[in-house]
């Protein structure tokens, strides 16, 4: 795919850090590729896409980079760093200023992203049917969050009751809204979606070890159980479409 040969990858200790041109890819390794490649089969080159919750502008870059018109929106306009997208600095703690933009911009774009946004807002439903109106009729909706139905997160239920990436200390980067893909489904269906598809995304595999320790033990124990399994299992986080109804 082209844009993914600009992607820089370098470790601080175990974290993997990435960067597409400069900057900062704050999303699972690989999800950004798998979201362009799923977008490259939806849309043509020059379709109009909204990249809602944009962070520095790591995927409207590369979005750009294929030749798709990016318009980013995100509450920081200093932390925007992608030029080839048209930004909008919208306040996302602020109701009034959500509502003015989906009102200015309904019905206008090709394809609407909530890349890594869901499990940060409060109200979920809102939230889908406000992209859904952003999108025009026949436009797709691809929304990514973390995966609560993964083998690692159902280990970590089953003795923490929690979901993998919905702890304390996930607080102080505003998880606070786990949803899983059954859920999710079923809000784009009832928000106007047609042609859901849910799929695992990002690169969890079958067997992540990060050393000999309790966690890794665990990991090799629940490898016979898969088999008993269904639902997305091995994605770091999950990718849902849907196309708005015509």
């Amino acid at each position: 795919m082209k844009g993914r040969a600009e992607v820089v990858k370098y470790f601080i200790g175990r974290k993997q850090i990435q960067y597409y041109k400069g900057l900062v890819i704050k999303a699972d390794l690989g999800l950004h590729d798998q979201v362009a490649e799923k977008i490259r089969t939806e849309v043509a080159p020059g379709a109009r896409i909204l990249d809602w919750g944009a962070g520095e502008g790591a995927l409207s870059a590369r979005l750009a980079d294929l030749g798709f018109r990016v318009t980013a929106a995100d509450k920081d306009q200093a932390n925007f760093k992608c030029t080839q997208a048209d930004f909008s600095c919208v306040d996302f703690d602020s109701p009034e200023e959500i509502a003015q933009f989906v009102q200015g911009h309904e019905g206008a774009f090709d394809v609407v992203l909530g890349i890594e946004v869901i499990e940060h807002v409060h109200d979920q439903w809102q939230y889908v049917r406000q992209l859904m109106r952003m999108a025009k009729r026949g436009g797709v909706i691809l929304i990514t969050t973390p995966n609560t139905a993964s083998w690692l997160s159902r280990l970590l239920f089953f003795f923490k009751g929690r979901f993998h990436q919905f702890g304390d200390g996930d607080l102080s980067y505003g998880h606070i809204s786990p949803i899983s893909p059954w859920e999710l489904e079923v809000i784009l269906r009832e928000s106007g979606g047609s042609q859901v598809s849910i799929v695992p995304a990002g690169t969890l595999p079958p067997i992540y070890l990060t050393g000999l320790n309790k966690s890794a033990l665990l990991n090799l124990m629940i490898l016979p159980m898969r088999f008993l399994m269904s639902g997305p299992l091995d994605g770091w986080c999950v990718m849902a479409t849907a196309r708005k109804a015509e």
